[in-house]
């Protein structure tokens, strides 16, 4: 087996990976537990067993959430340190070692550890990592007040809740609570936004998206801190930029209309004609544009925008068939 890794350890530092894990698994039906071949490997022991970090992770999840916080601590983050390959896997155990230090009301700790990650992981969860070092930075002591019991359907479900009034953040649902507090904010602002929006819609619907489009940021802020939180007013939203779209949509079905009409009505010759067809053809193209912007603005709530969904799927069938005849006409079939 030795001799083996030393050849697995040659054949990686030369460019040779996919012979160098072959090197790696002969050396494990050799020595099955054979620790450097498994960390080379990407491998670690857990409860007996050796698995790759996804898997270790998500155990290490388990017994944090089983109250085994020293185990994750002191065994499992420092050998999962060892194994993040990419900054995605160890953005992934610094989160869990800042619950680790949340839960074991090392407040300060815990405070400096998200704060780092605020800086380091992906979008939605570097705003998440930020709002709760933020949450911890203005709660020194670790107790935040609860406005009202949390979860507020817990008693319905049977689950347990958090009364309101003082409770530590190491318990997971007073910080949920407290990011609950939080998203609301964000909504609030949205709210405001989304309303401003809609006064603007028939007068100045450039000036009504850039409003939509801010109360879709603050929107995108509360989903980071609460998992779809917003969902009902995204739907709201959807539909008042479904409005706009059909604006745009309805003026150049208009359009096409009046050139049918016209087409029915005058003597043109072969070039008028053809110039005609070509602008049909146009707001037709124009059409089908709006309705497939329709279609991606309501497809993620096809559910509770079923109409709207109906209308531009029919709809593009329609101006496909137009746009098929007009096509063959200026091909002169």
């Amino acid at each position: 087996p030795e001799a083996l890794l030393k050849l697995a350890v040659w054949a990686r530092n030369n460019d040779l990976p996919r012979r160098s894990e072959d090197l790696l698994h002969e050396i494990i039906n050799l020595s099955p537990d054979h620790p450097a071949a498994r960390k080379m490997l990407g491998q670690m022991k857990v409860d007996g067993k050796w698995m790759e970090l996804p898997g270790a992770l998500q155990l290490a999840q388990n017994k944090l959430e089983a109250g085994k916080i020293d185990l994750v601590l002191e065994q499992l983050l420092p050998a999962m340190a060892e194994l993040a390959g990419d900054p995605q896997q160890l953005c992934r155990v610094k989160l869990l070692e800042a619950q680790c230090l949340l839960a074991k009301s090392r407040y300060e700790q815990a405070r400096q550890a998200f704060e780092e990650l605020a800086d380091k992981c992906g979008a939605a969860e570097a705003v998440r990592c930020a709002a709760i070092a933020d949450i911890l930075k203005s709660h020194p002591g670790g107790m935040f007040i609860l406005p009202e019991e949390y979860p507020p359907t817990a008693s319905l479900v049977g689950g347990a809740s958090v009364q309101a009034g003082p409770a530590p953040l190491s318990d997971k649902r007073v910080l949920a609570a407290a990011l609950h507090e939080r998203a609301k904010l964000d909504i609030k602002a949205g709210r405001t936004a989304m309303d401003e929006g809609r006064k603007l819609e028939a007068a100045e619907p450039e000036a009504a998206k850039a409003k939509y489009a801010q109360a879709e940021k603050c929107f995108d802020a509360a989903d980071a801190l609460v998992a779809d939180v917003s969902r009902s007013y995204r739907v709201e939203l959807a539909r008042r930029r479904v409005a706009i779209i059909s604006l745009s949509m309805n003026a150049e079905t208009r359009k096409y209309d009046l050139l049918k009409d016209d087409l029915g009505k005058k003597d043109l010759t072969p070039a008028a004609y053809k110039d005609l067809v070509v602008k049909m053809l146009r707001a037709l193209n124009n059409a089908k544009a709006d309705m497939e912007a329709i279609l991606q603005v309501a497809g993620p709530y096809d559910r509770e925008l079923v109409l709207e969904v109906t209308d531009a799927r029919l709809g593009l069938q329609k101006v496909n068939a137009l746009r098929d005849i007009l096509n063959q006409e200026l091909n002169g079939k």
